[in-house]
């Protein structure tokens, strides 16, 4: 829809300020920021988070172009030079293979650091989330992620000429909303004939996740891996909803004849999620004292940086 926010001349050619990757920032800096303030009011040093996503991003990108090439149409190309990988104008990446990357890596560093490796995936889960709520407005404004065309005749428009990549529609009935892709703009493949904004729905959706793990967070923990746990249960259902309506080329499909990739992951991800309550809901809460301005100097409790 807006896939280049700006271009320049300079003296290497046209450079563009690709809409995308800057939503991609800002929802990495947005959840950073969550994660940081929650993890004072639990008592651990958010100093140690400036290192943990230094690991835990990159981490994610990798992880999700991994999963991207694996359950994709770019399979083949992937397994045939691998290098692929870290080429970012090829393929594309799939949100659970990177939310799986960050939260393995981080784990891994939180726990190296001292840190409570459970207490932190509960601060970190619903910031993932809001993360993608920012992520997939990138997608919605690259064209990627859309969904397959959908049958309702086109009532009226949106935004008009609002985008250079195509508009916001109205539908007789389901989905009421759609969107259209003009030819040559962004990277849709269903060109001049509405079809579902899953990028919308997914990002509404994560935006309403986060406030609902939020809210878990804040009254309700009983354990530490509970919201992490929450997490696991309550994503699936709601993407693998949204893939049933996806319709870009490159995402996987027909995994053992009746999945997607995300569907799949998501699926196990859910299973996990039980085994998860069963082993940690008897462990309780580690105990918390939130931390002042003063605790931040290590000099003044060097147990601090532990907590």
């Amino acid at each position: 829809m807006f896939p280049d926010l700006l271009t320049l001349q300079t003296p290497f050619g046209v450079q563009a300020l690709h809409t995308y990757g800057l939503l991609l920032i800002l929802g990495f800096f947005a959840a950073t920021l969550v994660t940081g303030a929650r993890m004072r009011q639990v008592g651990m040093n958010s100093d140690r988070l400036v290192p943990l996503m230094l690991i835990a991003i990159p981490s994610s990108i990798l992880g999700a172009r991994l999963l991207h090439f694996l359950g994709s149409t770019d399979r083949d190309a992937f397994l045939a030079a691998p290098w692929i990988l870290f080429d970012l104008t090829q393929g594309g990446m799939a949100f659970l293979g990177g939310a799986i990357g960050g939260v393995i890596s981080g784990s891994l560093f939180a726990r190296r650091a001292g840190l409570n490796v459970w207490k932190m995936a509960d601060v970190g889960a619903p910031s993932i989330m809001l993360g993608l709520a920012i992520g997939r407005l990138g997608c919605f404004a690259a064209g990627c992620c859309h969904g397959m065309a959908c049958p309702a005749p086109v009532e009226g428009m949106i935004t008009g000429d609002l985008f250079p990549g195509g508009q916001l529609v109205t539908v007789e009935g389901f989905p009421w909303v759609a969107m259209v892709f003009n030819k040559g703009v962004g990277v849709g493949s269903i060109i001049g004939h509405p079809v579902y904004p899953t990028q919308l729905w997914e990002s509404l959706g994560a935006l309403t996740l986060f406030g609902v793990l939020s809210l878990l967070w804040r009254y309700a923990r009983r354990f530490d891996g509970q919201i992490l746990a929450a997490t696991m249960i309550l994503y699936p259902p709601m993407r693998y909803t949204i893939e049933t309506y996806r319709g870009d080329e490159l995402r996987g499909t027909n995994l053992l004849g009746m999945f997607s990739t995300s569907q799949l992951t998501g699926l196990i991800l859910l299973a996990m999620s039980f085994a998860l309550i069963a082993w940690r809901w008897p462990k309780g809460l580690a105990p918390e004292t939130p931390l002042t301005e003063s605790d931040l100097d290590p000099d003044l409790d060097p147990d601090l940086l532990k907590r």
